[in-house]
């Protein structure tokens, strides 16, 4: 174990402000207090001017954050350099979260029977351990093979969805559907392909076409998969549940906090399930000391309804973070492309209820396909959206975006390319035009 660090900022390449990181653990608790208190203090000063408050999401240990945040900064600090703010003097803080739930996920290939903590074989036994000793040979046997048929795929999915549960989903609250095994297997093979990853043939890697799709092959070349492609669907599914669960208890207690220690402007971001963190810190039930005065979605993996006035065409309820609209003060900007596979082409094949995902048909341009699909891979509906294509280069202003509230960020040009191309020189120009916006003035 490495020692513990003494309370106070936490050095970070590329970036050119003071930097803070403050942890929490799965259930939204804080586990440095010390830090916490110790930036408390600090903002009570009145140094700086802005609040730089950022999460990361899924999949990402601790150095994996720094190394986001460092570049995300790197970019910023670029940006900055080309394009000063007057009077700015920011401080950077970033949370982190466990949201690595298989060790190694994209690391070699790993056994999947040996030592818990080495392997990322926690639900494993945690579902194992209930089970008679045949139940559990078979759980074993089907985690520690090579590749499994869809039968066999199906069996362990089968196997492991009672760990999951039917936590609801934010925007539809239904937790009275299941979901079901055969769809958990069919967005994992999915979720494979259009990460490229490889999937198990015989031991000879898919061979894949210049956008990433598997090549037609022979009957039966689907019909093998990792176990570990469906262990790690089920890792979404927790994740984005924890991040609920952080961004409401902890993360929320450190904004209002923030909030409350001085007159800084805040400027909210994250990526990923980060920002269902940082959604559920400024919706959380009580009540914040101000108002947020800005908000960046990067490549948000939550709903593209979740800010919706209605769900669903006629009366319905609103989505679940509608709130966040009236707890931000300015703009709240919302990147989105459709060069995010994993968003744009499988996020709604697997957070649904008891729905046939074989049967849904991926939009070939921008609409989205079923109620759904993901924001970062479609962009904001039914919210009172502005939606801009494509998201600005630097040194293009944005211009007066007076009256709007939720601007969809288009980057399917290129401009972002990937679930994780959030730190680059668009993303960054848009955190610096919110700055300004969060000031009064025109980006």
């Amino acid at each position: 174990m490495s020692p513990s660090r003494e309370p106070g900022p936490y050095p970070i390449a590329g970036a050119s402000m003071p930097t803070w990181i403050v942890r929490f653990d799965e259930r939204g608790q804080c586990t440095s207090p010390a830090t916490e208190t110790a930036l408390i203090e600090l903002l009570k000063t009145g140094a700086f001017s802005n609040v730089l408050f950022y999460s990361h999401g899924w999949n990402t240990d601790f150095s994996d954050a720094i190394d986001q945040y460092s570049r995300f900064l790197t970019a910023f600090s670029s940006v900055l350099l080309s394009h000063p703010i007057a009077g700015f003097s920011p401080i950077f803080v970033g949370v982190t979260w466990p949201s690595v739930w298989m060790a190694g996920d994209s690391g070699p290939a790993m056994a999947m029977v040996g030592d818990d903590a080495e392997t990322g074989n926690e639900l494993v036994a945690a579902v194992a351990a209930p089970l008679s000793a045949p139940e559990r040979d078979r759980l074993y046997a089907l985690a520690d093979s090579a590749s499994l048929d869809r039968a066999s795929a199906v069996e362990f999915a089968r196997m492991l969805l009672p760990a999951v549960g039917d936590a609801p989903e934010e925007v539809d609250g239904d937790a009275s559907q299941a979901l079901t095994a055969e769809a958990i297997v069919d967005a994992a093979k999915a979720l494979a392909d259009a990460e490229g990853t490889t999937l198990v043939t015989g031991g000879a890697p898919v061979e894949l076409d210049e956008m990433g799709l598997p090549i037609a092959q022979a009957t039966g070349f689907l019909d093998a998969i990792d176990p570990r492609t469906v262990l790690r669907l089920f890792s979404l599914f927790q994740m984005k549940d924890r991040a609920g669960t952080v961004g409401a208890n902890g993360v929320a207690a450190l904004l209002r906090r923030i909030l409350g220690a001085s007159n800084a402007s805040v400027n909210v971001f994250g990526h990923s399930f980060g920002c269902k963190v940082m959604l559920s810190a400024i919706c959380a039930p009580d009540p914040l000391p101000r108002k947020v005065d800005t908000l960046l979605l990067l490549q948000p993996a939550i709903s593209y309804l979740a800010l919706a006035s209605a769900i669903d065409p006629g009366p319905s309820r609103p989505g679940g973070y509608r709130p966040a609209l009236d707890r931000v003060a300015g703009p709240i900007f919302s990147t989105f492309s459709k060069m995010d596979r994993p968003l744009h082409d499988v996020f709604h094949l697997a957070v649904r209820r008891a729905i046939d995902a074989g049967e849904i048909k991926i939009a070939a341009a921008g609409e989205p396909p079923n109620r759904y699909a993901a924001l970062g891979g479609y962009g904001p509906r039914r919210s009172g959206e502005k939606l801009l294509d494509p998201i600005h280069s630097p040194g293009e202003p944005y211009g007066d975006l007076e009256g709007e509230r939720l601007i969809g960020l288009d980057g399917s040009d290129g401009r972002i390319t990937s679930h994780g191309d959030v730190a680059n020189g668009y993303t960054a120009w848009a955190l610096r035009q919110l700055v300004l916006y969060g000031r009064g003035e025109a980006g």
